[in-house]
């Protein structure tokens, strides 16, 4: 089994660069839910860690992006399948 680590440091400088609203529906959990959820996102792999095929210096700028649980979710959905930000945009423009 293969184990992937979070890097804390990475998630602070993706934050510190793209904010708390999700890349894709741009939900924004402390505007919904106040203080209490103030700093609570995902930040999601743009390239899954698990895809990889070797280890490289992940740039929190290109590399990471601030998803929703939702999103996230969907995003991973099917183990065959990550479906990139872009699909995602286009998954929920389409049903608006």
């Amino acid at each position: 089994m293969t184990v992937y680590e979070r890097n804390p440091t990475l998630r602070r400088a993706a934050l510190a660069i793209h904010g708390y609203d999700c890349t894709v529906c741009g939900f924004n959990f402390e505007k919904v839910y106040g203080e209490y959820a103030a700093g609570y996102i995902h930040v999601h792999h743009v390239v899954p860690v698990s895809e990889r095929d070797e280890e490289i210096q992940v740039n929190p700028e290109t590399d990471l992006v601030p998803v929703c649980a939702n999103c996230h979710a969907v995003i991973h959905r099917k183990r065959s399948e990550t479906v990139s930000i872009e699909k995602m945009k286009d998954m929920i423009g389409a049903q608006k």
